[in-house]
């Protein structure tokens, strides 16, 4: 396996890549156990709401998120035009990429890895949720963190639940940490424990 990684940050609905970019850069500059390129591309599709961002897929007008005919889709071609394209063109493996994903990106970065039989080395969720019915595909699924802000207030700490009684019900192991005081972002302190949480992982 490579000393390279490759963390490939997936946005929320309505926003875009670049909106992710501090982040990268920031844990980027702090990791300490390996190197890492950052990546965080826009979303296949122009925003429904927002001509000026970008969706994975269309809102949920009901809030009940299931693994349906598009996320199926946008999850596969996450795979191939952008996992699959961005690690051939490095000459990485699929196990050298950390997917990480914010809001809507959270679900499409869980969604992705759930469904695929190459597993990322790690896949991490931010803020968003497992979307129901997913049919897993493989045993192992490595390195799943999942974190959620206690006050948000467009994905609300209730899917955070939800998403652990799902992995649990699946028998997928992970870790998990909800933040009492935050809203629908990012804090300082949870990016501490992603990067403590990426420094920990064991590469082979």
């Amino acid at each position: 396996m490579s000393d390279k990684k490759l963390l490939i940050l997936l946005h929320g609905y309505g926003a875009n890549g670049m909106d992710l970019m501090p982040i990268g850069d920031y844990v980027k500059n702090t990791i300490t156990n390996f190197e890492l390129e950052c990546l965080a591309p826009d979303a296949f599709d122009v925003c429904d709401s927002n001509p000026y961002g970008f969706q994975w897929f269309k809102l949920s007008p009901d809030r009940n998120y299931s693994y349906n005919s598009e996320v199926n889709k946008v999850s596969k071609k996450v795979m191939s035009d952008i996992i699959l394209r961005e690690t051939e063109k490095r000459q990485m493996k699929i196990s050298d990429v950390i997917l990480c994903g914010f809001s809507q990106g959270g679900m499409i970065a869980l969604s992705t890895t759930l469904t695929t039989k190459d597993k990322p080395l790690a896949t991490i969720c931010l803020s968003g949720l497992l979307v129901k019915d997913i049919n897993h595909v493989g045993e192992t699924q490595p390195n799943i963190l999942i974190m959620h802000g206690g006050e948000d207030d467009i994905l609300p700490i209730d899917f955070y639940y939800t998403t652990k009684q799902q992995l649990d019900k699946l028998g997928i192991i992970y870790q998990a940490k909800s933040y009492p005081n935050l809203g629908h972002s990012i804090s300082q302190e949870e990016l501490n424990d992603l990067i403590l949480f990426l420094e920990n992982i064991q590469i082979s």
